[in-house]
């Protein structure tokens, strides 16, 4: 019997579900109902995804300022 290691079995298990698309939809009826609760749904996305980089890009900034 052939024993994987963990990195072959994750890649095994990472392989096997993108090939099932719809597992990956966490939600398909968040931009479908109210346009409203839409805007919201895309305007946290946003605020989400810019967040981390702003953080980065702050003490990046604070850090430079400190020392020169």
């Amino acid at each position: 019997m052939c024993r994987l290691n963990f990195v072959s079995r994750f890649l095994i298990a990472v392989g096997g579900t993108s090939l099932i698309p719809a597992a990956a939809w966490s939600c398909p009826a968040c931009m479908v109902g109210d346009p409203k609760t839409a805007a919201t749904y895309f305007g946290m996305t946003v605020v989400m995804s810019a967040l981390p980089i702003l953080l980065v890009c702050g003490i990046g900034y604070w850090l430079w300022r400190r020392h020169s």
